[in-house]
């Protein structure tokens, strides 16, 4: 604790305390510090909530379901694109029964004649 030697003054009715500067500048000094020490304190509270263990798994788990996310939609692609070669395969079974069809039609037609 800081050794004080105050002298107290009045002037128009205020009390003002008077220090010598070297007591002065040591209580200036003490408060900075406070301060600081009450910044750290803080700090540390908000770190204490969330560890760098913490923090680097759940930068982790965003990268994963990040790519997770990437390969579902990688996924969902080849299913679009196979669903349209089945379509296309279907199309093309679809003409070429017609043609079948057409060509059985006009044998029918030619053995009538």
């Amino acid at each position: 604790m800081i050794e004080l030697h105050p002298q107290f003054l009045t002037k128009n009715g205020q009390e003002f305390v008077l220090l010598p500067s070297e007591e002065f500048t040591s209580i200036q000094k003490l408060l900075e510090n406070l301060d600081e020490l009450e910044a750290l304190m803080k700090l540390k509270e908000t770190n204490s909530q969330t560890s760098p263990l913490e923090n680097l798994k759940e930068m982790q788990q965003k990268q994963i379901n990040d790519w997770k996310k990437a390969i579902s939609q990688i996924d969902q692609k080849d299913i679009i694109k196979q669903q349209q070669r089945i379509n296309q395969l279907l199309d093309s079974w679809d003409n070429l029964d017609d043609e079948n069809e057409q060509k059985e039609i006009l044998a029918i037609i030619q053995s009538i004649d």
